[in-house]
């Protein structure tokens, strides 16, 4: 069985094409996706710690003021 060796690449980080090695994303639409992507994962992660911070400070308010 003959064993076929592929050149070295890399894959895209965004949709996961083979792309050159070295490189990150396979072109600009990608980048820009990763970027929203990006984005809208910080807006998500500061929202879940916004309802947390309020979820502690009615618990917090109910223990003081009973």
């Amino acid at each position: 069985m003959a064993v076929v060796r592929l050149p070295d690449h890399s894959h895209c980080e965004f949709c996961g094409d083979p792309i050159p090695f070295g490189e990150v994303y396979c072109d600009e639409k990608c980048r820009k996706g990763a970027e929203e992507a990006t984005k809208k994962d910080k807006w998500k992660d500061v929202a879940f710690y916004g309802v947390v911070a309020v979820a502690i400070l009615i618990l917090v308010y109910g223990a003081i003021f009973r």
